[in-house]
């Protein structure tokens, strides 16, 4: 987001020169009160002793009061009646081509200048003001013609100099507008707006050290440039250094306290830097101040939606689209907050719209993906993430989400492939190492897995999830004690994991050590799933309890759940020398746990170790 106003410059030039030695008996035109200038010349247009021409002069002069008095209507009438009595005299054209430019009517202004032109006007300032018009609609071609012309014929014309910069920028060409900025400051090193706008050119290439330079000079140029401030702001935001960032913004707001803008601008930085809170009072002020101000209202939808208050966020997603229903992020951020809420169906819709809407909206696609995977439709969720690739080829994440929807398919092998160009993209990725070793692992293959999973706990030693998947295939290769080892370490990576403390007491199990369940359940919530698991392995529940307590209406959900009271009352069983029963139910697990689930894998291994597998 950037905040920037084009500011062309022109000199309105009043004709005094050409006034008759008659009518420079009673000048008007070197009064310094407009009101003044207008009744002086009123006072020579009626006095009878001015001939046409010299009339003419007196009514450009008089139209010239008036335009700096802001009554370009008049100033118009007098100029065409100058034009109606010396059709010869190029001033009038020239000024009422400057005023036709105030007017925003830039095809009038252009042909008066023109015509002035013709009639023997060629000097710089000119060029300069036909090339603003030119630039007024958006003609930037002509209006760099224009302007190079005036600074030929005269190149100390700052103004003409700046205003090529600004067409250069206006086109994207940031190099030739830094050229000509640079030009202006070496011949006018106090032009504080000059200096601004260079900054932005620099911020548009990329350069925020350099931008950050010169809205710094602009500032001490002129300390009460409330842009200035906003602008470097947004480089140090760019940066990543917030603090910096709520300082410039705080300065713009002291400075400018009625513009909304900079209230949202500083929200993000809040929101940036995980100040939920402050974001939204500035998000507040932002709406309060702009009731309709469409991005205050988004970006404080995200800001509930990272407090967790995703019916408040919903909410605000809701007024940003109903004052503006095409705002693609809107929808898709109002999906995440459906789905944060556990209602795919309706985030599903919204990513839809959203793609709709904006069909290179790469997160909307991503997210869906997600949904749909969440919904159990692994060929669609494949669809979103190969759409991801295709847009952002060099995406890691699209390439390991698309990798655990082919392990929820059980097609491990393209769920290799996958997480090889994950890694190949970025060989630091422990997310991309951590599921290539569970494919692996789904595929029976522990020594691979581990040796990916030792890889990610080397490239980050506090990963809970790169030793949790380590210390499960340590147990299915026989070594307990190593399996402990991680998952105890996890746990403590973790300790609010009800699924690492699991089996973190089965891998102790192993070990003939006694239970901790006890001490560790007290950071897990048990008002939710797995609860019920926990308490099976704390003999508070038992096997047909825990499997009754699987039933839940979503089919997706309960799938899973039944998967995962059979396994664990396997294990339970398998602790507790029940080995018929155990195989019976990791039979269960083998053949109904979903693909892609932990416990799928581990009841195969399960088996295979027992010998139960033919």
């Amino acid at each position: 987001m950037s905040r920037t106003t084009w500011r062309l410059w022109s000199a309105l030039a009043a004709a005094m020169t050409l006034l008759s030695h008659a009518a420079a008996a009673e000048p008007c035109y070197d009064l310094p009160d407009p009101d003044a200038r207008i009744a002086a010349c009123t006072q020579g247009i009626n006095s009878g002793k001015l001939t046409g021409a010299q009339q003419a002069i007196g009514y450009s002069n008089r139209g010239v009061a008036y335009h700096q008095k802001g009554d370009t209507d008049r100033a118009i009438a007098d100029f065409n009646e100058a034009i109606r009595l010396d059709p010869t005299f190029a001033p009038s054209f020239f000024n009422r081509g400057l005023t036709w430019r105030d007017k925003h009517e830039s095809d009038r202004a252009i042909a008066d200048y023109n015509e002035a032109m013709r009639l023997g006007i060629k000097d710089s300032g000119i060029f300069n003001s036909r090339g603003i018009s030119w630039f007024d609609k958006g003609d930037t071609d002509r209006a760099i013609a224009d302007f190079t012309e005036a600074v030929r014929l005269d190149p100390k014309n700052v103004t003409a100099i700046g205003n090529r910069g600004a067409a250069y920028h206006q086109k994207g060409d940031n190099d030739h507008a830094i050229a000509d900025y640079s030009e202006v400051i070496r011949l006018n090193p106090r032009d504080a707006a000059t200096f601004f706008k260079r900054g932005k050119a620099y911020g548009d290439k990329g350069d925020n050290d350099r931008a950050i330079a010169d809205y710094s000079a602009a500032i001490r140029l002129d300390p009460r440039d409330a842009t200035a401030f906003f602008n470097r702001g947004l480089a140090y935001s760019d940066m990543g250094d917030n603090d910096r960032a709520i300082a410039d913004f705080s300065a713009a707001i002291r400075l400018d306290p009625k513009d909304a803008t900079n209230f949202n601008s500083r929200g993000i930085a809040y929101s940036d830097k995980g100040d939920d809170d402050r974001a939204i009072a500035d998000f507040n002020e932002a709406i309060r101040l702009d009731p309709k101000y469409l991005n205050a209202f988004t970006n404080r939808g995200i800001a509930f939606s990272g407090k967790g208050d995703s019916d408040r966020a919903i909410a605000d997603f809701d007024a940003a689209i109903r004052i503006n229903p095409k705002l693609a992020v809107a929808f898709s951020s109002r999906g995440s907050a459906y789905s944060d809420k556990g209602d795919n169906d309706r985030a599903i819709a919204d990513y839809t719209e959203a793609i709709r809407l904006d069909t290179k909206r790469v997160k909307a696609f991503y997210n869906r993906g997600i949904a749909w995977l969440d919904n159990g439709d692994g060929d669609r969720a494949i669809a979103d993430f190969t759409e991801v690739i295709r847009l952002t080829p060099k995406d890691v994440d699209g390439f390991n989400n698309r990798g655990l929807a082919y392990r929820f398919k059980g097609e491990n092998d393209r769920a290799i492939a996958d997480y090889n160009a994950a890694i190949g993209l970025d060989p630091k990725s422990t997310t991309a190492l951590v599921g290539r070793g569970t494919a692996y692992q789904g595929k029976g293959d522990n020594d691979r897995a581990i040796v990916d999973y030792t890889e990610a706990v080397r490239l980050d030693p506090k990963s809970a999830a790169a030793y949790f998947a380590r210390g499960r295939s340590y147990l299915f290769t026989g070594s307990a004690d190593k399996a402990l080892t991680d998952l105890n370490q996890a746990s403590a990576q973790a300790p609010k994991n009800a699924y690492i403390a699991l089996w973190a007491d089965i891998a102790g199990q192993r070990n003939k050590l006694p239970s901790r369940l006890a001490q560790t359940g007290s950071k897990i919530d048990m008002t939710v799933w797995p609860a019920p698991v926990i308490k099976l392995f704390m003999d508070q529940m038992t096997p047909a309890a825990v499997l009754a307590a699987a039933d839940d209406p979503d089919a997706i959900k309960k799938l899973g759940q039944i998967c995962e009271a059979n396994f664990y009352s396997a294990e339970l069983a398998l602790a507790k020398g029940a080995k018929d029963e155990a195989i019976r139910q990791f039979r269960l697990a083998a053949s109904d746990c979903p693909h892609g689930f932990t416990e799928r894998d581990a009841a195969n291994a399960e088996l295979k170790m027992l010998g139960a597998i033919p």
